[in-house]
């Protein structure tokens, strides 16, 4: 016989609220818990700390000493039991709130829970995707021609006056009313014309200068500048040019080829260019094809999605990134800072991808039930195998493989086939 039992009620479309009921024989378990955790920070006069018994401690500090500490021990486990019991799939962590509890009574606690909508979805077969060219244009070749030479660009000094894109080495020296300021001097300072590295028009006014020239160069600080002692002060800088660069990209020949490449040949180059150009086009058609499909998928079914859910997806996406930069060795307060952004200006920026997930697995997750879609151990495991390291034992993953985790991989794998179902079954069309 369960220590626990429930009670549930539709509250509102996507919300129910359960009544749950632990027993007295439960509840003195959590309280034998509270007690044990926590007797040896208690101090009772005449007993050794850690000695004195739990109706002791109860009598001298009241018996609700222990009563939040053994509510939480026993709670988890009882929601869990009602969740099963009226196979309820919760969106979103529940709202709860103690009613009462008390050792010979027991303890009833109400949660109230938002739960997957019901989806409609019909109308799915012929669904139309629009055709993409995936063989590549010559414009498409010359241009990919161009970003090798760019990534093989070198750089050689010119006796000339400088233009933008060249690379000038300087000397410069900042004042502000005839006096240098802390971080306004470098020496050998190599900056690209037109890269904005410098503040307002500093750049602009190196352009034609050459190496020997001695140039005074006048900017304002912007009002934001980092730098609150130099913000939308007028400023001198003595500047000193060294030398001038310009890059000098290779010509197009065997020799490129030979350099960049293991072709002999600019020919052989440019075939291979055409071959990776045709297969970044069809991926590209492919995840064109399948967004199109999802996007007429959701547009057809008929749902109320509870805006929790869309919340519950950015707070992942943001414990997804925090994860992210930590294994990058930076924290995501960090990040923010350095993106000059809030917590609030990342979450909103989740909010349409985060809308088009919710709804793109609910309306795959209809699809999978409505067309009896099954998954097996052996799928299962292949899962396992193609995301499981190297050195990652497959058997020994299966078997650690939590309960809620294994059903979060045969959902993603439902809805995997189902989106591959509506997929093989689309028509391309021109226009949509």
């Amino acid at each position: 016989m369960s220590s626990t039992g429930s009670v549930m009620e539709k509250i509102e479309k996507n919300k129910v609220k359960l009544t749950i009921t632990i027993s007295p024989e439960k509840f003195t378990e959590g309280l034998k818990h509270a007690y044990n955790r926590n007797k040896m920070r208690i101090s009772v006069q005449g007993f050794r700390k850690g000695k004195a018994p739990r109706k002791i401690i109860e009598r001298f500090y009241g018996k609700e000493i222990f009563y939040e500490e053994a509510i939480n021990h026993v709670l988890p486990d009882a929601y869990e039991e009602a969740l099963d019991e009226h196979k309820i799939e919760p969106v979103y962590r529940p709202d709860i709130d103690v009613e009462s509890m008390d050792e010979a009574e027991g303890a009833v606690c109400i949660a109230e829970v938002f739960v997957k909508p019901e989806v409609e979805i019909d109308g799915y077969h012929g669904l139309t995707y629009p055709i993409m060219e995936t063989e590549p244009t010559e414009e498409d070749i010359q241009n990919r021609l161009q970003s090798e030479r760019e990534k093989n660009t070198r750089t050689v000094t010119v006796d000339r006056a400088a233009e933008m894109g060249d690379i000038i080495t300087i000397n410069f020296t900042g004042y502000i009313d005839d006096e240098p300021f802390e971080g306004g001097h470098s020496e050998d300072y190599e900056l690209t014309l037109g890269s904005k590295t410098f503040i307002d028009t500093f750049e602009d006014q190196l352009v034609g200068k050459s190496a020997g020239d001695d140039v005074d160069v006048n900017v304002n600080f912007p009002e934001d500048y980092n730098k609150e002692e130099l913000q939308g002060k007028p400023a001198l800088f003595k500047v000193e040019v060294l030398e001038v660069q310009a890059r000098e990209l290779p010509e197009l020949d065997d020799e490129f080829a030979q350099d960049v490449s293991e072709f002999d040949t600019l020919e052989e180059f440019r075939e291979d260019i055409i071959s990776k150009l045709r297969e970044e086009k069809e991926q590209q058609a492919r995840v064109s094809k399948r967004a199109s499909v999802v996007q007429q998928l959701v547009e057809k079914a008929v749902m109320e999605v509870p805006e929790i859910m869309y919340t519950a997806r950015i707070e992942e996406m943001t414990e997804e990134m925090r994860y992210r930069l930590w294994t990058q060795g930076l924290g995501l307060e960090q990040y923010l800072s350095f993106s000059r952004m809030t917590l609030a200006d990342l979450q909103d920026n989740y909010q349409t991808p985060a809308k088009e997930e919710v709804e793109a697995r609910l309306v795959l997750e209809a699809v999978a039930k409505k067309e009896g879609f099954e998954v097996n151990d052996e799928e299962v495991r292949e899962y396992i195998e193609k995301v499981a390291l190297p050195s990652q034992n497959v058997d020994e993953l299966l078997e650690g493989l939590h309960e809620n985790r294994k059903e979060a991989i045969v959902q993603d794998l439902l809805n995997q086939k189902a989106l591959d179902f509506v997929v093989e079954k689309a028509v391309a069309m021109e226009e949509l």
